[in-house]
C-alpha cells in the first residue's frame, strides 16, 4: 500500500520562518543516490520515519524513505519507495492535501494552495507544483510544494519550500537533482 508523503507528524518540526535571500554559496547533498544542491546558509538534518508508530525523529535515511530539513524548516524533501508510480490522481491528492497536514497542527498557522497545479517536465523529470501561501497573525509567506517520480530509483520525491523566490529556487533544486542509482 502507497503510504502518504506528508505524514502528519512532520507537523511538530515546522517553525514559522521565511527565507528571505539566497547566499551565493551552495553544499551538495549525496546519499543512497540522491544527490542535490541547495543555499549553504541551510544547515540540512535527516529524520528517519516509522509508519506504524507515524513518528518522525532525528536519524538516518534509507534507501527506501527518508527526510532531509533545514534546521530553519524553510527547505522540506522527502522521499519514499512507491512501486508502481504515483497515478496523477494521486500525485494531485498529494498535493492539495500538504496544506491541510500543516493547519492541523496549529489554529494560528495556516497554509494553503495560492494557485493551480502545474505538470512541467523540468529536468528531466516530470514535476507537478503549486504555489502555497503560508500565514499567522502578522506574518505571511509563499512558497511552493513540487512532487516528482524517479524511475530509475522507483521513488516518489515531494520538496517543500517557503521563500519568496519558491519557484526559481525549486527549479535551481531540480536542475542539480539526481537519483540514479549507483552502478
Amino acid at each position: 500500500m502507497k503510504q502518504r508523503l506528508l505524514p502528519i507528524s512532520i507537523l511538530s518540526l515546522l517553525v514559522i520562518c521565511s527565507l528571505t535571500s539566497c547566499s551565493a554559496g551552495l553544499q551538495t547533498f549525496s546519499k543512497h543516490d540522491i544527490s542535490f544542491k541547495v543555499d549553504n546558509s541551510l544547515k540540512l538534518e535527516e529524520y528517519t520515519f516509522d509508519i506504524q508508530g507515524q513518528n518522525l525523529r532525528k536519524g538516518s535515511t534509507s534507501y527506501e524513505q527518508g527526510w532531509v530539513m533545514s534546521t530553519e524548516k524553510n527547505f522540506i524533501f522527502l522521499w519514499v519507495t512507491t512501486i508502481p508510480k504515483f497515478r496523477p490522481a494521486e500525485v494531485r491528492t498529494s498535493i492539495l492535501t500538504t496544506p491541510d497536514v500543516f493547519q492541523s497542527a496549529s489554529g494560528a498557522f495556516q497554509a494553503k494552495i495560492a494557485g493551480d497545479l502545474i505538470t512541467e517536465e523540468l529536468y528531466g523529470f516530470n514535476v507537478t507544483f503549486a504555489e502555497m501561501q503560508f500565514t499567522q497573525p502578522g506574518w505571511q509567506a509563499s512558497g511552493i510544494t513540487a512532487l516528482w517520480y524517479c524511475s530509475a530509483s522507483q521513488r516518489t520525491m515531494q520538496l517543500i519550500l517557503i521563500n519568496r523566490n519558491a519557484e526559481r529556487e525549486m527549479k535551481r533544486f531540480l536542475r542539480s537533482f539526481s537519483c540514479v542509482p549507483s552502478q
